[in-house]
């Protein structure tokens, strides 16, 4: 029993498809804004949405799980990644927030576009991340 928990602590995770799981959430989320804002509610939405959230708590946790498997390099390259994609991010931000300042918004479409720009941003993360992580910068 106890040999069976040391190969199970030591297992190593695969930092790229680490990286690859932390998007399944932001899609959750999107799904879920999706079906909030619909105009035409059934009542199946309710039992969906209650199962996404079930979804994205146990992505969350598997990954808050995993999160200790880190060595100094990949520690630096996840810093890296974090820096570009805080850049990315202000960029998303003042895509959506500047013509929203000359237009009159709509806010299911400013919705829309922020739960889109959280999926892009984690999706342009866990590339960034491959490809810092694969050239060994």
């Amino acid at each position: 029993m106890k040999e069976q928990q040391t190969k199970t602590k030591d297992k190593r995770v695969n930092l790229r498809v680490w990286m690859s799981v932390k998007i399944i959430p932001s899609l959750l989320i999107f799904a879920y804004y999706w079906m909030c804002v619909r105009r035409d509610f059934q009542p199946i939405y309710t039992t969906i949405q209650y199962a996404l959230i079930g979804c994205m708590v146990v992505f969350l946790m598997i990954i808050k799980c995993k999160r200790d498997v880190f060595d100094e390099f990949a520690k630096e390259t996840l810093y890296k990644t974090d820096s570009i994609c805080l850049k990315i991010a202000y960029g998303i931000m003042g895509f959506i927030l500047l013509p929203s300042a000359f237009i009159t918004p709509n806010y299911e479409m400013l919705g829309y576009l922020i739960a889109g720009g959280i999926v892009l941003l984690t999706i342009s993360r866990a590339i960034i991340f491959c490809v810092i992580d694969r050239r060994g910068m």
